[in-house]
């Protein structure tokens, strides 16, 4: 139960996720921290409606972060830190043309083979072609892609484990030969705001949810080198 994960090592983000007010912002922060597993080194924040779940997700996180107001340039940013330190860095964006600004900067990360992850957030899909306020077609908006992943919003329907998953492939993706850009097209249905909106403290409690919150590992290691997996990768597996 929950006293025994509060009393494990990752008893201190358990306790943050605890008290979160909404789906929005426990997944997110879930999303967050295992890309920082996974070695995401810098976050470039553009501000936005729909992104302010995963933008406060990262000022609580501990992963280094800068704002900018300029999505274009976010992107190139992004690529330069990218390129200096060899590690992943992410570009967060709110839905609509915000998402159309990142595509220079894709364009320039496959071709140079740059660990770009892109986070663009999205309104949920019952939200796309109905005329609803600052929507555009973001699914296939941004290409040559490593990978790319139309994530569906939280709710108790979806487990924690999808967005775990999905967190992880992606980190991973970035830095498998060839290096290059991900996305992933984060839907958020309301409530944006850090609105109080009770949510089960059960999902905290899934077998692999536990498992992963009571370590400090990834949720999944994978190999990001050509060839058969290294001896870090097979050794944990035995």
């Amino acid at each position: 139960g929950l006293e025994i994960l509060m009393a494990a090592d990752g008893a201190s983000f358990t306790d943050r996720l605890l008290s979160l007010p909404n789906l929005n912002a426990v997944y997110s922060a879930v999303l967050l921290e295992e890309l920082r597993r996974g070695g995401l080194g810098h976050v470039f924040l553009c501000p936005g409606s729909r992104c302010s779940a995963l933008t406060a997700a990262v000022a609580a996180s501990s992963v280094p972060h800068t704002m900018v107001t300029d999505e274009r340039g976010a992107g190139f940013a992004a690529i330069g830190f990218a390129r200096a330190s060899g590690r992943p860095a992410a570009v967060v964006v709110t839905s609509g043309t915000a998402v159309a600004n990142l595509l220079p900067a894709t364009v320039e990360a496959a071709a140079d083979r740059v660990p770009l992850l892109l986070l663009t957030a999205d309104r949920p899909a019952e939200l796309r072609d109905t005329g609803a306020n600052q929507t555009v077609a973001q699914v296939g908006m941004l290409g040559p892609l490593r990978w790319f992943k139309d994530v569906p919003p939280p709710a108790e329907s979806e487990p924690l484990v999808a967005w775990l998953a999905d967190a992880a492939y992606a980190a991973a993706c970035t830095l498998r030969q060839p290096q290059g850009p991900v996305q992933l097209n984060l839907q958020y249905r309301e409530p944006l705001a850090p609105s109080a909106a009770a949510w089960p403290a059960a999902l905290l409690e899934a077998p692999r949810v536990a498992s992963w919150l009571a370590s400090s590992s990834p949720f999944t290691v994978y190999s990001t080198a050509e060839g058969p997996p290294g001896e870090e990768v097979v050794a944990p597996l035995a």
